[in-house]
């Protein structure tokens, strides 16, 4: 399954006051492959779902006229510095993914406030050091946020889990922080899901076609050597992992990672990154506490 793209959320205060956590889903997830393509190998891959990544808006723009806009699951925007007034009309509710490679850039977000008006948004943001400006940013911009988070230096988790605070606790935030929100779906239903599907790099599902035409898992993994087939590569990895006995065979949230932030390097430690899903474990627990309570005051107060 695709991660829960674009999924919305609205907070609502509790009787104690504590934040409380709605989770409203807003896009069809779908079991049919996707194809992540560059824009110039449209015509390759017509009749098959896509998503469509360029730095060019006018290249997009052209993909569009060029096969059925049904068929984009969404576009990527692989530059912020682009002109994107050509596509303000164009696409109509096709979902848009910008990436903002530098965050220090994060100012060019107000550049692209129009296109909210016909389609949803997200931004890219690499986890480095001052990311949080960007992601504070674009949240209040009312754009979704994904971070690109794959092993960040124990020095970027205070900043890393600022803006997991902001995400929890701040009302004004009406979309998804990645990974963010799909694991706190996850852990709400409890119904697992990996980090390799939250990221889209789960090629059973969706596969990555490099600018060389080539087949591999996702766009960090463009020029690397993949023994046996793109498709099972989460499975050998993971179990890789467990065989090997070292930090994965005994983290509680390995049936929610399996082993993503193990790659490239498998001796990276996460120890930061189980207190990230740890405070989210909480969040969760909190939100089911409060909502039992608010369900047991309602029976007193019609018995």
């Amino acid at each position: 399954m695709e991660a829960a793209l674009f999924a919305g959320t609205q907070r609502v205060k509790g009787q104690n006051q504590r934040p409380q956590i709605t989770l409203i889903p807003w896009t069809i997830v779908t079991e049919r492959l996707v194809y992540n393509i560059p824009a110039k190998m449209i015509d390759d891959y017509r009749g098959r779902r896509v998503i469509v990544r360029s730095s060019s808006p006018s290249e997009i723009l052209y993909c569009l006229w060029r096969t059925d806009p049904a068929a984009i699951r969404f576009i990527q925007l692989l530059s912020a510095d682009a002109d994107v007034s050509t596509l303000v009309g164009a696409g109509e509710s096709i979902p848009i993914e910008i990436a903002l490679k530098d965050p220090n850039q994060f100012q060019r977000l107000y550049d692209f406030t129009n296109l909210l008006d016909n389609h949803p948004v997200r931004i890219v943001i690499p986890v480095v050091s001052g990311f949080s400006s960007a992601a504070k940013l674009a949240v209040s911009l009312n754009y979704a946020v994904r971070l690109e988070m794959d092993q960040p230096d124990e020095s970027l988790f205070e900043e890393i889990e600022s803006v997991l605070d902001l995400y929890l606790h701040r009302s004004y935030v009406r979309q998804p922080i990645e990974f963010f929100q799909s694991l706190l779906l996850s852990l709400y239903r409890n119904e697992p899901v990996s980090v390799w599907d939250i990221a889209e790099e789960n090629p059973k599902h969706i596969r990555y076609i490099t600018d060389a035409g080539e087949e591999t898992v996702s766009r960090r993994f463009d020029g690397v050597k993949i023994a046996g087939s793109v498709t099972g590569f989460i499975e050998s990895f993971a179990q890789d992992l467990i065989d090997e006995r070292g930090e994965c065979s005994s983290c509680e949230f390995f049936n929610r990672c399996h082993g993503y932030f193990k790659w490239p390097k498998k001796d990276y430690s996460c120890d930061g990154v189980k207190r990230i899903f740890r405070t989210l474990a909480t969040a969760t627990s909190e939100v089911h506490r409060d909502l039992g309570d608010q369900q047991e005051q309602s029976l007193q107060h019609h018995s």
